[in-house]
């Protein structure tokens, strides 16, 4: 009867690690953020008003939202920066999104 517990705690066991940097991986390209737009933009064609809105990544796709209603989902890719970023930043060039930088972060994603 021990052998069988230790067989089934040790396949628990493994069966956890195993899944672990399954997890890992799929969390480090996801992000929630609140992000503010000091004038009006565009991102991928569409246009954001100047203000706050909720920036949700997953993968290489991401949704503004704002006041509880996505306005925009769009495709991006993740890039990694020389170093990390002193805090979250918005680029933009003529008016258009390019890249967004998130504090204490190595990775921005762009557009």
């Amino acid at each position: 009867m021990k052998v069988r517990v230790r067989s089934r705690f040790t396949s628990a066991l493994l069966a956890t690690g195993m899944a672990l940097p399954i997890w890992l991986a799929a969390a480090s390209d996801s992000l929630h953020k609140t992000i503010h737009l000091g004038q009006t933009a565009t991102v991928a064609g569409k246009t954001l008003q100047e203000g706050d809105y909720d920036l949700m990544v997953s993968g290489n796709q991401a949704k503004f939202a704002s006041k509880g209603k996505v306005v925009a989902e769009v495709p991006c890719t993740w890039k990694t920066l020389d170093a990390r970023a002193d805090h979250d930043l918005v680029l933009t060039n003529g008016g258009a999104v390019t890249e967004i930088e998130f504090q204490g972060k190595t990775q921005a994603i762009d557009f």
